[in-house]
């Protein structure tokens, strides 16, 4: 895929998963009041979006790409804690897609669960840090029950991501740039 249109694709990917959970922060008002709330919320549609976003890519520096533009977005918005853990998490996200790929059940699966609960555990962690949440920071055991409804919460959005992704990419909706460059060689026989 050529550069420009992968800038396209993880800027309209990165927006739409950023105008989800601005919806979703708005009807749990606000990420600074509620920090709990704010990263399940953001384990629904957002995370899906920013899933099929890198099945379509489906390339290198296209899970980088999307958290770059992803924490650009939050950073204009006044939310640096989920900047910060946007980015940690796209490298992390990057590096374990090269080593498992882009689309398969399993990697998505797998890159989901990473994402949401390595954004939502630190995002909140951040949060109590950066915004001054007036509740107190929760037990060792708040965490590990909190981060296991994440891993479960993310491994469920990763199938729905895998079943939206492959329905857009099959029907069409998408082309593929591969397939183009293969039937040019083609035709070039």
């Amino acid at each position: 895929m050529e550069t420009r249109k992968k800038v396209l694709y993880a800027s309209v990917f990165s927006v739409a998963s950023f105008a989800a959970a601005a919806a979703i922060a708005t009807t749990f008002n606000g990420y600074a009041i509620n920090a709990f709330a704010d990263p399940i919320a953001n384990l629904t549609l957002p995370l899906i979006i920013l899933a099929i976003g890198i099945q379509i890519i489906n390339e290198k520096y296209g899970p980088i790409l999307i958290a770059l533009i992803s924490a650009l977005l939050y950073t204009i918005a006044f939310l640096p804690f989920l900047s910060v853990s946007l980015l940690a998490v796209g490298i992390i996200v990057e590096i374990v897609t090269r080593k498992i790929g882009y689309r398969s059940l399993s990697a998505v699966i797998t890159y989901t669960t990473i994402a949401g609960t390595g954004e939502g555990i630190l995002s909140t962690y951040l949060a109590y840090f950066m915004v001054k949440v007036p509740v107190p920071m929760p037990g060792l055991l708040d965490w590990v029950v909190f981060s296991v409804i994440m891993a479960i919460e993310s491994a469920a959005m990763g199938a729905i991501s895998f079943k939206v992704g492959n329905y857009v990419i099959r029907s069409g909706v998408i082309k593929e740039e591969r397939k183009k460059a293969q039937e040019n060689k083609v035709n070039r026989r």
